[in-house]
């Protein structure tokens, strides 16, 4: 290879066009990545060459390029390895240099900016051999707006009817960009000490100034490749001197690269499977437990691990994609894609990530929603890499076998979180689910059931109806439990309490947990008569009490929450409070004299039992969990 010097003339001066390919990444650079930072470098150099009439070349970093081949009397060819976000910045910054000369009535310095964004006419055969830089598929709706618009105004008509291109970055760029030479050009120059400069510059002057700057001032590193050199190599590796790749970033690049050797048509191929994962909203960051990820990075996890069968680090989602692409000895089954050619990947990736785009709006699937916001509350998501396998083998033409499998997983996961059982190998678990549903080649409710039933070691024991009673009516759930954990069980059993005859009505928001006998009950809620007159019988008592007052038994939701009086108050007082809750289903159980008339430790044991009915119908015991309807849940 070869590296030389080269300032923005030397680069775009030539009949030439710069082409991003499309296994680029879009264009992402942002005010505060990227543009800021090159302007207050360019208005400095402006200044410098405007006060003293000189400035030292000011280096902006690398840019890879690749020669392609051309016939003789076309324009000269090249790809932009590496350096696509610099290259695309700097083209948008001279158009809109172009774009204010225009605006000014300053034909010599519009056609000298203009000679460097475009090609003339007469030395082109196609349409976009036009543009210096040609970007990437993503990007050419915006670029080409930018280019030919004129002004931010005319930029404006253009985007206004479509709202993924006005909210490209491109065009954000061109009107950052626009707004600062427009402001520059009629701001006032100060000396170091704050104070206007006696001869302040003209605008002649100024578009001199700007020319100079943007011609010769600032310069890039270009590395020019030869025959042999690694161009995959050199792109993986430049990630540390611009904005970082993403592992899809790399991926895309990888696969279109390889697509390009076996003779596909990419220009098909990018459309059609990887356009979608071009949206800006696959970048967005999403939380996960204490971290935040890409959202792309949280797919590629769960699609390697499904693909692999294997558990994948998020450090190493490239490398281990690569390792999965070349890899010729992967087995075949018939539940799971085993793609060859770059093609196939691609075609691959895009189904399963339509699939993971469902469950982040699952709009018409009330089961799958009512799973995805309880998975929440178990803090888990090893379970996703089986759901794409699931979602993919059974959606839609079985979706009653589909949500049985949801309502199956559900009930393990908060049995085992309500019981406080470990959930440190649930990847490894639910990574060999997929290997056994993969080799059976049939996944139904009924093979899941049967394998999470499999086991007696605690790290995975489905937890029966006998284990689960003995913590719901006795164990202090309140402070075993995270509360936003406790919610979503109080949550969910108010759902399952619905009446047949009442309206479904959504829970109302700010819902609180209440302790029905306080957590301050000694004032008004006194130990039963038969303890009271026997102090040996005190520490026990007490120490029961304080166990059920945390149990589930004592538990309920309310709308913001009790005034404190009443909240510790005596029940006869307390339960009409609660009384005015009704509308939630978990609150009509205290209108009952027969079970609420005098709430107590023997009135707490009841009502324990009572939810417990409740909550083996929610999370049914996986001897049962197959012959519940899954709308039931």
């Amino acid at each position: 290879m070869e590296a030389n010097a080269r300032n923005l003339e030397k680069i775009f001066e030539s009949a030439v066009q710069y082409q991003c390919p499309l296994f680029q990444r879009p264009y992402v650079w942002t005010e505060e990545k990227g543009w800021q930072e090159l302007w207050e470098d360019i208005e400095d150099l402006l200044y410098k060459q405007l006060t003293r009439g000189s400035v030292h070349p000011h280096f902006m970093g690398a840019a890879v390029l690749e020669q392609l081949s051309t016939s003789t009397g076309t324009i000269e060819t090249r790809q932009v390895i590496d350096g696509q976000q610099r290259f695309t910045t700097l083209q948008v910054v001279m158009i809109a240099a172009r774009d204010l000369a225009t605006h000014l009535g300053s034909d010599r310095y519009r056609d000298s900016f203009g000679d460097l964004v475009s090609n003339r006419p007469n030395r082109i055969d196609k349409e976009e051999q036009l543009y210096k830089l040609w970007p990437t598929n993503a990007d050419r709706p915006a670029y080409s707006a930018v280019h030919g618009c004129g002004s931010i105004a005319e930029l404006d008509k253009r985007v206004a009817h479509d709202p993924i291109l006005a909210g490209s970055n491109i065009v954000g760029a061109y009107r950052y960009f626009s707004q600062q030479l427009s402001e520059w050009i009629n701001s006032e120059f100060l000396d170091d000490d704050g104070h206007p400069l006696h001869r302040q510059p003209d605008t002649t002057d100024r578009m001199e100034g700007l020319w100079h700057v943007l011609r010769s001032s600032l310069q890039l590193v270009v590395i020019d490749l030869n025959r042999g050199d690694e161009a995959q190599v050199i792109f993986e590796t430049m990630n540390a001197l611009g904005e970082p790749l993403l592992p899809g970033d790399l991926i895309k690049n990888y696969l279109f690269r390889l697509a390009m050797a076996e003779k596909a048509d990419v220009d098909k191929l990018y459309p059609q499977y990887w356009a979608a994962f071009d949206a800006k909203d696959w970048r967005e960051e999403v939380k996960q437990g204490r971290i935040t990820r890409p959202l792309i990075d949280v797919f590629l996890n769960y699609y390697l691990a499904l693909m692999t069968q294997d558990d994948v680090k998020s450090t190493h989602l490239f490398s281990a994609f690569k390792a999965f692409a070349k890899d010729d000895q992967r087995r075949s089954y018939s539940l799971i894609d085993n793609p060859k050619t770059a093609a196939e990947h691609m075609a691959t990736l895009a189904r399963y990530g339509k699939i993971f785009r469902t469950f982040y709006q699952p709009t018409s699937h009330p089961r799958l929603i009512t799973f995805l916001d309880r998975l929440e509350a178990v803090d888990t998501t090893t379970v996703y890499p089986f759901l794409l396998l699931a979602y993919d083998a059974l959606m839609p033409t079985k979706q009653d076998e589909f949500d049985k499998i949801l309502v199956i997983i559900e009930s393990f996961l908060i049995r085992r979180m309500v019981c406080k059982m470990t959930t440190k190998n649930y990847n490894r678990l639910f990574i060999d689910l997929i290997k056994y549903v993969a080799k059976s080649g049939v996944i139904t409710a009924k093979t899941v059931s049967v394998w999470l039933a499999r086991s007696n070691a605690d790290s995975q024991r489905f937890p029966g109806d006998e284990e689960l009673a003995k913590v719901v009516i006795t164990r202090p759930l309140y402070n075993d439990l995270a509360q936003y954990k406790v919610k979503a069980v109080l949550e969910a059993l108010d759902m399952q309490l619905e009446h047949s005859k009442s309206e479904a009505l959504p829970l109302p928001p700010g819902l609180t947990i209440e302790h029905v006998l306080p957590q301050l009950w000694e004032k008004h809620w006194p130990l039963p008569d038969d303890v009271a007159i026997d102090p040996g019988k005190v520490p026990a008592a007490r120490s029961e009490r304080w166990c059920l007052l945390h149990s589930l038994g004592n538990l309920t939701l309310i709308t913001g929450s009790l005034n404190p009086s009443l909240s510790n108050g005596p029940w006869v007082e307390k339960r009409p409070e609660l009384q005015k809750y009704s509308k939630l289903n978990l609150n009509r159980y205290f209108h009952d004299d027969a079970v609420a008339k005098t709430w107590d430790e023997h009135a707490i044991i009841k009502r324990g039992h009572f939810l417990l009915d409740a909550m083996k119908k929610v999370w049914p015991d996986v001897a049962r969990a197959t012959e519940v309807e899954a709308e039931q849940v």
